[in-house]
């Protein structure tokens, strides 16, 4: 597989045949004048083909099908959402995990037909990976004509917001369903991969905005944490959910930039391109949020998606938020 092959394979496409997001920037490419997104794209798909044979002409097919309505958002959501998977599974696969590690693409496991995006099988363990990307178009609207947002559930913080604005339609709620979906949606997948295997960690990855705390508030807020005693998510006994599937979730602020790269919007931050998985220990920073009730997941893990903690030393942005007022600069 190489670039002319694929670029031939996606001009026979759907995405040619539809009304797709993505037509025209495919079309320049193809002209002769390569687009920096669709760039971007080819060079992951090649990237990940090398060691996941298959990979360029499925992850092709799967972008190329997300056509047939004009404008459709939820088309442009799920094809954000597939650039977010491909943005880290070339990061996965492109890493140096050693000698006799293997890489499985969405494998199933017993009799299950749910699958994770990606398996690392190393002698000395087994990763489960999913990639998730939220909806945000919606809540990021309000986000930026409401004057205040309540990023963690409380009562109280809200009825006061409520008492201080008298006008609730003004208050941007938490974002933090999302998160919980991801969670369980993660934890069914990945749990006949733990039965399967004994050293197996299962880590969600999503993939936010860069308003990277509205996830942080949602897993370690004190006062609604999904990863807290106080969680918003229990059971029928009024007991947290405990999620003990998913060792750790992986928090990257880069879906704003794939919506700038598909818009010819400048990119942020020293993005070079859409799919520019950045270095570590440089802004912006990633972060890891390991489970309380999960296993500590191996510092190779860590390495590969160049992650840290959350602190305050990372900035505002990176530890949880219980009220915020936005005002016009």
């Amino acid at each position: 597989m190489n670039r002319e092959t694929l670029y031939t394979h996606l001009s026979e496409s759907t995405m040619f045949k539809k009304w797709h997001w993505f037509r025209w920037h495919f079309q320049q490419s193809l002209q002769g004048n390569e687009h920096p997104l669709c760039k971007s794209f080819v060079d992951a798909c090649l990237d990940c083909e090398r060691v996941i044979p298959g990979f360029a002409i499925g992850m092709a097919d799967r972008m190329a099908s997300i056509a047939g309505r004009e404008k459709f958002e939820p088309h442009f959501e799920q094809l954000l959402q597939l650039f977010a998977e491909l943005h880290v599974i070339r990061q996965v696969v492109t890493f140096d995990w050693g000698k006799q590690t293997k890489f499985r693409w969405e494998p199933t496991a017993g009799t299950s037909k749910k699958n994770p995006e990606l398996v690392v099988e190393n002698p000395d363990f087994t990763i489960g990976i999913e990639v998730k990307c939220p909806a945000l178009f919606d809540h990021a609207r309000k986000r930026s004509t409401n004057p205040i947002q309540l990023p963690a559930r409380s009562d109280a913080i809200r009825s006061a917001a409520e008492n201080l604005r008298k006008a609730p339609d003004q208050i941007t709620l938490p974002r933090d369903n999302p998160v919980k979906d991801f969670l369980q949606s993660t934890n069914e997948k990945l749990t006949p991969f733990k039965l399967a295997h004994t050293d197996f960690y299962g880590v969600l990855v999503v993939v936010w905005d860069d308003f990277i705390f509205e996830p942080i508030t949602a897993l370690i807020s004190e006062l609604s944490g999904l990863f807290t005693k106080n969680s918003f998510h229990k059971d029928t006994a009024g007991i947290p959910v405990r999620f003990e599937n998913v060792d750790a979730v992986v928090l990257i602020r880069h879906l704003h930039q794939i919506v700038h790269a598909t818009r010819d919007e400048p990119l942020m931050d020293g993005c070079r391109h859409a799919l520019d998985y950045g270095q570590e220990n440089v802004f912006p920073y990633k972060v890891l949020i390991q489970n309380p009730n999960g296993r500590p997941v191996p510092g190779i893990l860590e390495q590969c998606l160049q992650t840290c903690w959350p602190s305050p030393q990372l900035g505002s942005e990176y530890i949880p938020q219980d009220l915020i007022f936005w005002f016009d600069s």
